[in-house]
C-alpha cells in the first residue's frame, strides 16, 4: 500500500502497536500499518458517515477486519482511557487538534505517544502540548504537492522553549536546518516584502495596522534565518 509523502511521515512516527487514527477519511494510515505487522489494533475514527463507509469498504477489501476496526464519532471519543498507546490526528486546523484533545483529556493522557499532522496553527498546538505535559520528541517539516507540512511526535514529560521563534516554527526544525525550510522561509519573506512595499503606500490607519503586522512577520522570519545560523 502507497501513502502520500506527510501520510508515510505520520506512518513512520507511530511506534507503538495499538493506534487511533482520528478522522481517518479512507483509513489509508491503519491499513498501512497493518500491511506492514506494525499493528495488533487500529481504530478508525471519524466523525462523518462517508468517510467511515469508504475505510469500513477497504478494511474488508484487504481482510483486514481482525485488527482495524471503525468508530463513528467526533475526535477522541469514540476511544476509551487506556484503549490504544498511539492516537494519529492529521490533517486537520491546528486549533480543532486542541479541541480534540482538550476534549478528552482523560483518553489523552493514557496515551504513550501523539502523532499530529495540524494544517495550520502548528505554533498553538505546539504551546498547548507543553501545557498538558507532552514534549515534542521529534518533528518533520516536509513538501507535497506545493504545499509544506509539519508532522509531530510527542511524548510524555516536561518541556517548555525559550523563544516565540521556537515556537512559532518548531525547535526542531530549526535544529535540523533544512534547506527545505529555509526555502519556505525565503518564500515568504518575499511575499511579505511585496505586500508591505504595497501597503506603505496607503496611508489609511487600516493599512498602518497590517504594515505592523507584516513587519513583525518579517522580524521573525529573520530571527529564524538568524536562529539556525548561531546554534
Amino acid at each position: 500500500m502507497e501513502l502520500s509523502k506527510r501520510l508515510q511521515q505520520v506512518a513512520d512516527f507511530v511506534s507503538y502497536s495499538s493506534v487511533a487514527d482520528i478522522g481517518t477519511d479512507h483509513g489509508y494510515v491503519p491499513l498501512y500499518l497493518w500491511e506492514q505487522g506494525r499493528v495488533k489494533k487500529a481504530l478508525a475514527c471519524d466523525i462523518n458517515r462517508g468517510p467511515l463507509e469508504r475505510a469500513r469498504e477497504n478494511i474488508r477489501r484487504m481482510g483486514a477486519e481482525q485488527v482495524v476496526e471503525t468508530r463513528l464519532g467526533s475526535g477522541l471519543c469514540p476511544v476509551k482511557p487506556k484503549e490504544v498507546e498511539t492516537a494519529v490526528i492529521a490533517g486537520m486546523g491546528g486549533m480543532l487538534t486542541i479541541h480534540i484533545l482538550e476534549n478528552s483529556k482523560e483518553v489523552v493522557q493514557e496515551l504513550q505517544e501523539l502523532v499530529l499532522s495540524p494544517q495550520h496553527d502548528v505554533d498553538a498546538v505546539r504551546r498547548y502540548l507543553h501545557t498538558i505535559g507532552f514534549t515534542i520528541a521529534d518533528e518533520v517539516f516536509l513538501k507535497e504537492d506545493g504545499k509544506y507540512y509539519h508532522v509531530l511526535r510527542c511524548v510524555h514529560g516536561i518541556e517548555a522553549y525559550e523563544t516565540d521563534i521556537e515556537y512559532e516554527y518548531g525547535r526542531i526544525v530549526l535544529e535540523k536546518r533544512s534547506p527545505l525550510f529555509l526555502e519556505k522561509l525565503e518564500q515568504e519573506e518575499r511575499q511579505m516584502q511585496k505586500v508591505l512595499a504595497i501597503l506603505q503606500n496607503n496611508p489609511s490607519a487600516k493599512a498602518k495596522e497590517r504594515q505592523q503586522t507584516i513587519e513583525k512577520v518579517l522580524k521573525q522570519i529573520q530571527e529564524a534565518k538568524t536562529w539556525q545560523k548561531q546554534k
